[in-house]
């Protein structure tokens, strides 16, 4: 990557948790967010942990162990693959998905 591309991604990864990566800061955070009362943007809670890049690198050589393990975690799957997410409407009622409800 070069030093002149800027990154600002972050990825909702269930209920009200967050991962993202910024530039300017060296890590990989995992956060839950809120949506305060009466505004409409999400914000961060103190909730959260933030990887190091070479914690983060670190913890990715463990996965296959950790998926040994544990096999539950091995073999979970997103809640959107459940059959209650077959439809359009009934996708938009799981809080897991939508913690802060259906975007209009």
């Amino acid at each position: 990557m070069c030093d002149d591309q800027t990154v600002n991604y972050k990825r909702h990864i269930g209920g009200g948790h967050y991962v993202s990566v910024t530039t300017g800061f060296y890590c990989v955070d995992f956060r839950k967010f809120f949506i305060p009362y009466g505004q409409h943007d999400v914000k961060p809670t103190r909730k959260g942990v933030a990887l190091r890049i070479y914690e983060w690198a670190e913890m990715r050589k463990m996965i296959d162990s950790i998926n040994n393990d544990y096999p539950a975690l091995g073999t979970a799957f997103p809640c959107y693959m459940q059959d209650d997410h077959n439809n359009q409407e009934s996708a938009f009622q799981c809080s897991e998905c939508f913690p802060f409800g259906a975007v209009v």
